[in-house]
């Protein structure tokens, strides 16, 4: 019974032995898993910033495109005014200059005034 029980534990011994042995290849798989997890992630972080700063540079453009539209708009709506009232000014100015002939028309012919001639000496 003493040897059959010192067999097993000697078997035993043996088995856990090659366990420990055998994790020595399952451990470096694991650090070198683990390594590898570790760059993922720091790739992961320099990604994140660089979208991160990259959804911050879109953001400044889409608020200065928006800038600009106002602008443009503002410049748009000042030309149309300016269109108008040019407009507005030379309409008044044709009806001035048809009234102007008009009245020109109508007068009376005025006296031509001579030239004085020059006495002959």
């Amino acid at each position: 019974m003493k040897l059959l029980k010192s067999i097993t534990l000697l078997v035993l011994i043996v088995f856990v032995s090659i366990a420990v042995a055998g994790c020595g290849v399952s451990k470096n798989k694991y650090e070198a898993l683990m390594n590898e997890k570790i760059a993922l992630e720091e790739k992961l972080n320099v990604l994140t910033k660089s979208r991160d700063g990259l959804r911050a540079e879109y953001e400044n453009l889409l608020k200065e495109k928006m800038d600009i539209a106002a602008k443009l708009e503002t410049a748009a709506s000042e030309k149309n005014a300016l269109k108008s009232e040019y407009d507005r000014l030379l309409d008044e100015k044709v009806a001035l200059n048809a009234a102007y002939d008009k009245i020109a028309g109508q007068d009376v012919k005025e006296p031509q005034l001579k030239a004085p001639t020059k006495a002959k000496r």
